[in-house]
């Protein structure tokens, strides 16, 4: 670690293993403009381990017979559309219901009833429990059905019926109320700091619904710790027969989250009774690199050994020479920094319709891809029967990108939006 620390490596790492911390250490700065060092407190985010929160607010509510995962979103939103009223909770906590990874930016400002809005008007990827595909999105209508169902805010019922009984005080949102000089920063290439969580734009009493309940969080190593020994160990937040509805303490679990510049990772292996938690907050140096050195010092099986996180779909065609070349040539301008070049595109190729996002805003988003994953390489741009195209990349840091492409079946092929998977 200390090695990984002199290569650029900022974060902190916790590793138990048999009951043995064996290590819970901060490396490098969290805020290299006033030098304020790692340690084990340093507020982190926690990327998606919010699903697993938003999964245990849910199995709570079935044991206190306030749901059930077969209740459908046609009971709680009386205007869900034909396609949509019989999705069910477990579909949405199981990432079968077809919903798209995402329908717009994280800090959007959206508040409840227009994203459920957006959510019942976008396309389904695929017909409700046919197939798998991981979404942001249904996690985010699970915290809309949980703050219709408790009468609380997100941030507040996690707070209360989660956070509280093991006496977690150093996670959730707003309601810990952190100060800035204790949350960690993210760095890009190159050095730009990007800021902290709390820093972004948000709602007065979360995060904004593109968000809520899928991830954005923050906590410490060590609250983590906790929180999955409390889930996973005890009967604090709900019984052995209701976690087993979705956990199984003698099954490895392994879980990642990312906005391409922090990284958060948590893995457990009941058998070896192992436990490695890592933050990173620098996108050179990232905490899968320091989980697979971990990995080889602990005898872990090598996340690298396994295929890329993020699968194509299958049953795809060519997609039309025209939506193609338009996506050869932003990927030339990615890779370039040719900011000119990206706003041209984006002003002939974007929607611009009252509910698109300013050009500026898209410009931001795009160019920011090269830092976030070096150059890219275009493999191909598909189309399907239903559902967004789909375009897949090659990047020099990050392996496999397939972006999914919300665009018109004809010409002249508007795009409405972008969704980026990273695995690799």
């Amino acid at each position: 670690m200390r090695v990984a620390e002199r290569d650029g490596f900022s974060g902190v790492v916790r590793v138990e293993q048999r009951g043995v911390t064996l290590l819970e250490k901060g490396y490098g700065l969290a805020n290299r403009e006033r030098h304020i060092a790692f340690t084990p407190a340093t507020i982190v985010q926690i990327g998606s381990s919010t699903k697993d929160f938003t999964a245990v607010a849910v199995l709570q509510l079935v044991e206190a017979h306030r749901l059930s995962l077969d209740d459908t979103l046609g009971k709680f939103f009386r205007s869900s559309p034909t396609d949509k009223r019989a999705i069910t909770v477990r579909q949405l906590m199981n990432h079968r219901a077809g919903f798209p990874t995402g329908i717009g930016g994280d800090f959007e400002p959206i508040g409840r009833a227009a994203f459920i809005d957006s959510a019942m008007k976008t396309r389904l990827l695929f017909a409700p429990g046919s197939r798998e595909s991981y979404s942001n999105t249904g996690f985010s209508v699970l915290a809309a059905i949980i703050e219709q169902v408790t009468g609380k805010t997100y941030d507040a019922y996690v707070h209360d019926a989660i956070l509280a009984p093991p006496g977690l005080r150093r996670t959730g949102f707003l309601l810990p109320g952190f100060r800035p000089n204790e949350q960690a920063h993210g760095y890009l290439a190159k050095g730009t700091d990007n800021g902290t969580m709390l820093a972004k734009p948000h709602a007065p009493d979360g995060p904004w619904w593109n968000l809520r309940g899928n991830g954005g969080m923050l906590s410490t190593v060590g609250d983590m710790h906790r929180f999955y020994v409390a889930l996973l160990e005890g009967t604090t937040l709900m019984t052995p027969a209701t976690r087993a509805l979705r956990f199984d303490p003698a099954e490895p679990i392994g879980l990642a989250g990312s906005d391409g510049v922090s990284f958060f990772l948590y893995e457990r292996f009941p058998r070896l009774r192992t436990e490695i938690i890592i933050a990173s907050t620098n996108a050179e140096a990232k905490a899968p690199k320091i989980r697979r050195e971990l990995g080889r010092v602990l005898g872990l099986p090598d996340p690298g050994d396994r295929p890329d996180a993020v699968a194509r779909r299958a049953g795809g065609r060519p997609a039309p020479a025209a939506i193609t070349t338009v996506f050869g040539d932003l990927v030339k301008a990615i890779n370039a920094d040719d900011t000119l070049r990206l706003r041209q595109i984006i002003v002939a190729h974007f929607a611009s319709d009252a509910d698109a996002p300013p050009v500026d805003e898209r410009l931001k988003r795009i160019g920011g891809l090269h830092a976030l994953l070096g150059n890219l390489t275009l493999e191909r741009v598909e189309q399907f029967d239903e559902g967004p195209l789909e375009m897949t990349l090659r990047s020099a840091q990050e392996g496999l990108v397939v972006v999914a492409v919300q665009a018109d079946r004809g010409e002249p092929y508007t795009i409405h939006g972008l969704q980026v998977r990273v695995g690799g």
